[in-house]
């Protein structure tokens, strides 16, 4: 298992969150953070980084 750090801006907070996800490889990682950035509403943004370096990141598109 590989350990991934992750980011999440939500618009109720003024910094990320941070939390860290356990996968087996980066593909599953980024599974993993896109359900938990459509997880709320509130989230906008996720980050994932693995070894310091970012190999991830999406924001979420709101239709108006």
């Amino acid at each position: 298992m590989r350990t991934f750090t992750c980011f999440t801006t939500d618009q109720r907070y003024g910094v990320p969150t941070l939390s860290f996800i356990l996968a087996a490889d980066e593909e599953r990682a980024r599974e993993i953070a896109r359900r938990e950035l459509l997880s709320a509403r509130e989230h906008t943004g996720i980050e994932l980084h693995e070894n310091g370096r970012c190999i991830f990141t999406e924001k979420r598109s709101f239709a108006s």
